[in-house]
């Protein structure tokens, strides 16, 4: 015959809760030290504020850390502008999502907009057409960029962006 036993619970209302493992560890078992413990807080670009954007495409995958440190040349020498990227760029993993500019990204209206080695793609153009000035370089002469740009400029973004910055640094002290 099986006995059966009933046990009534009563709720603890201490509010303590004790919690027993099952296990135990020694200095041994642990192969990990930490060493220390740091928090670091992301920047995100503000692109929808941003009065000027210098964004960068696939254009700029033969040197991507050059191609990323002549947009923050050309937009510091615009008037403190920031970087932008196209989705080809932020899915590469070169730039952080929070630089996409598009219908993935977002979508801006700075008063210029610079695209370098951006093929103009319509995800891309829908987040950046409204712009008010547009400036395309593109070695691709028939890149779509250059059907909503006020300007364009065919040719390899690594020789035009260092004239054009030697340039308005130029014009810049000569005012």
């Amino acid at each position: 015959m099986k006995a059966i036993v009933c046990v009534k619970q009563v709720p603890d209302t201490s509010g303590k809760v004790s919690v027993k493992p099952a296990f135990s560890l020694t200095a041994e078992d642990i192969k990990t030290e930490v060493l220390s413990v740091e928090k670091a807080a992301e920047k995100l670009v503000d692109l929808i504020g941003a009065d000027v954007i210098v964004s960068v495409g696939r254009g700029i995958s033969k040197d991507v850390n050059k191609g990323i440190e002549l947009a923050e040349q050309l937009a510091a020498a615009l008037g403190g502008g920031v970087v932008g990227a196209s989705r080809a760029v932020t899915d590469a993993g070169w730039m952080t999502a929070d630089h996409q500019v598009g219908q993935t990204g977002k979508t801006v209206h700075p008063k210029i907009y610079v695209a370098l080695g951006i093929s103009g793609a319509i995800q891309h153009t829908a987040g950046m057409q409204d712009s008010e000035c547009i400036i395309a370089v593109n070695k691709n002469e028939g890149a779509p960029i250059f059907g909503v740009a006020d300007y364009g400029i065919v040719g390899d973004l690594f020789k035009v962006v260092p004239e054009l910055i030697k340039q308005i640094e130029a014009a810049k002290a000569a005012l």
